[in-house]
C-alpha cells in the first residue's frame, strides 16, 4: 500500500468483507461501493474497467459508499441474520412434514401442542389410543410405509434441533442488547428480538438525513419519478429487506393495537387494502423507530408489559403518540 491510506473497494458477496476488515484494523479508509450502483452510474462493468471505474467513482463522489457496520452493531446484525436463516430453515422443515402428512391423508393442525404430540407418535410409529382417534376422526389418514416413517422421524429430529439453536441464538442475543433496543421494544407489537433485529439493520442512524430517508432504507418510500413539472409514484424503493420484512411482520401485530388501529382503520375507511394500510403503519414504525435510536428514548404510550434482560435499567416515559404519528411523513 505504500503511503496511501485510503482506498475503494467494490462489494463481492461475501469476499470484501475479510479484506475490508483487516485494512481497517491497519487503519486504512476503505469505501465499500455497491456494483449495482457503479453500473447505474457508470454503465456496463468489465473486468479490465473494474480498477479505472472505482478511482473514477472514489474522485468524483458520484457514489456514496455502502454502510458497513463495526462492533456491537456488526455482532448483532450477524446474529439476528443467522437467526433467521435458522428460522427459514425451520419454516421448509414445516413444509416437508405437512407434505408427508398431507399426502397420506391427515388433515391436522400438527405444530400446536397436540399436533406436535400426535406428530411425535407417527414419527415414531406409534399408534393411536381410542381417545385420540375419537377425537380425530376423519382428519386421520392411512398408516404412513416405512419411507414416510423414516423421513417424518428424521425431520422431527431436524426440527427439535433447529428449535434449540434457535433458542440459543436468541438468549446471546438477549444478553448483548444495548439500551436503544430496551427502548424500541417499548413501542407496541415490538419484542426484544425484533427490536433487536431493526437496531442492528439500521445501525448508525446519523447516516440518514432524515426519518424520510430512514423510511426509504426500510422499503417504505414510493419510488418518485419527475418529468418536468409533473411528479408520479410507482411502486415502492427496494430497501433493506431484513429491515423491511420484519416491520411489515411487526405492523400485522402493532395495526390491532393502541395507537397504532386508528391510523390503520383510517386508512382503511379511505379505501386502502389491508396490505397497502399494513405497509402505509410498517413506514410509520420505520420513522418512529429511527427517532428512538436517534434520541436514545421511545416517547410513545408503552405497552403494557415488556421483557427487560438481566441488569438492564429501564427508564420508562409515557404520554400519547397519537398526535406524533400523524405528523410523521406520510
Amino acid at each position: 500500500m505504500g503511503e496511501y491510506k485510503e482506498g475503494i473497494i467494490e462489494a463481492t458477496g461475501i469476499y470484501y468483507f475479510h479484506l475490508h476488515e483487516r485494512l481497517t484494523e491497519k487503519g486504512y479508509k476503505v469505501t465499500v461501493i455497491n456494483p449495482l450502483h457503479l453500473t447505474e452510474m457508470l454503465g456496463k462493468k468489465t473486468d479490465k474497467l473494474d480498477a479505472q471505474r472505482l478511482l473514477v467513482a472514489h474522485m468524483t463522489g458520484v457514489i456514496k459508499g455502502s454502510y458497513i457496520p463495526t462492533g456491537e452493531i456488526k455482532e448483532l446484525r450477524e446474529l439476528t441474520r443467522y437467526r433467521e436463516s435458522l428460522v427459514e430453515k425451520i419454516t421448509q422443515v414445516k413444509n416437508e412434514i405437512r407434505k408427508i402428512l398431507e399426502i397420506a391423508g391427515y388433515k391436522i393442525q400438527p405444530f400446536d401442542k397436540k399436533g406436535r404430540q400426535l406428530l411425535e407418535k407417527l414419527a415414531k410409529g406409534e399408534g393411536l389410543n381410542k381417545e385420540e382417534k375419537d377425537e380425530l376422526k376423519e382428519r386421520l389418514g392411512r398408516n404412513l410405509n416405512d419411507a414416510e416413517k423414516l423421513a417424518l422421524k428424521q425431520l422431527v429430529e431436524l426440527l427439535k434441533s433447529l428449535e434449540n439453536m434457535v433458542k440459543e441464538v436468541e438468549d446471546m442475543i438477549i444478553s448483548k442488547i444495548p439500551q436503544p433496543v430496551i427502548e424500541l421494544s417499548k413501542i407496541p407489537g415490538v419484542g426484544l428480538i425484533s427490536a433487536a433485529t431493526i437496531y442492528a439493520e439500521f445501525g448508525d442512524v446519523s447516516r440518514f438525513s432524515s426519518s424520510k430517508a430512514a423510511r426509504a432504507y426500510a422499503g417504505f418510500a414510493p419510488k418518485t419519478k419527475q418529468s418536468g413539472d409533473s411528479e408520479s409514484h410507482s411502486g415502492m424503493i427496494r430497501g433493506n429487506k431484513y429491515l423491511r420484512r420484519i416491520l411489515y411482520l411487526i405492523a400485522r401485530v402493532a395495526r390491532n393495537l393502541e395507537p397504532f388501529n386508528g391510523y390503520y382503520e383510517r386508512l382503511i375507511t379511505r379505501g386502502k387494502s389491508a396490505t397497502q394500510a399494513t405497509c402505509a403503519l410498517a413506514g410509520k414504525l420505520a420513522s418512529i423507530c429511527y427517532h428512538v435510536i436517534k434520541d436514545g428514548v421511545y416517547k410513545g404510550v408503552v405497552k403494557k408489559s415488556f421483557r427487560v434482560p438481566r441488569g438492564k435499567e429501564v427508564n420508562v416515559k409515557d404520554f400519547n403518540v397519537g398526535d406524533a404519528l400523524d405528523s410523521l411523513s406520510p
